[in-house]
């Protein structure tokens, strides 16, 4: 009975089927009614606008997260990008973004890790978090892959962030997501 009523409060729901509604949402696709040039004739008819989202996605790799792990979270997330039109900016944190990073990718491109990546030592997750703050643009949605245990930055910034995690350690802000 106890794990009937946990069922049916905490659903579960594959984290991959959450990132793709996550990132579907914040896809814009309008329709546009705005009047069209003269040499166009006189009916005006709705045009569809749809915008590239700019996606930040953040690998944990402090140890805790295996080469495994990152490898099917990649690919999980090069299937989604094409499909939202989604350009993605790279990250390789674990006390500091690894060197060389980040790296972007356009909708077409493949996500793939470099070949050698620094790998163990512990978490801060403040280095990709000042690294938007000292640029103009900020992404549409930043995606933190991790096991959440580390030092958080003080203040939440001013875009969304989906936490995917692995293991129970809570997030002081931001949409978590359980990975089972």
């Amino acid at each position: 009975l106890a794990n009937l009523v946990d069922t049916l409060l905490h659903p579960k729901l594959s984290w991959r089927t959450l990132l793709a509604r996550y990132m579907v949402s914040r896809a814009r696709e309008d329709y546009d009614y705005t009047r069209p040039a003269r040499r166009e004739g006189e009916a005006i008819l709705p045009r569809l606008h749809s915008r590239q989202i700019d996606v930040a996605i953040v690998l944990d790799i402090s140890g805790s997260i295996s080469a495994t792990e990152l490898q099917e979270f990649l690919a999980e997330v090069d299937a989604l990008k094409a499909q939202v039109r989604a350009r993605v900016t790279l990250f390789a944190c674990d006390t500091e973004i690894a060197p060389g990073a980040p790296w972007i990718y356009e909708a077409w491109e493949e996500l793939k890790l470099p070949q050698q990546l620094p790998r163990g030592g512990g978490t801060r997750f403040t280095a990709p978090f000042a690294w938007y703050e000292q640029r103009p643009m900020a992404p549409d949605i930043l995606v933190y892959f991790t096991d959440a245990q580390g030092t958080f930055p003080q203040i939440e910034p001013g875009f969304p962030v989906l936490w995917l995690i692995k293991g129970k350690a809570p997030v002081p802000w931001g949409m978590r997501v359980q990975l089972n």
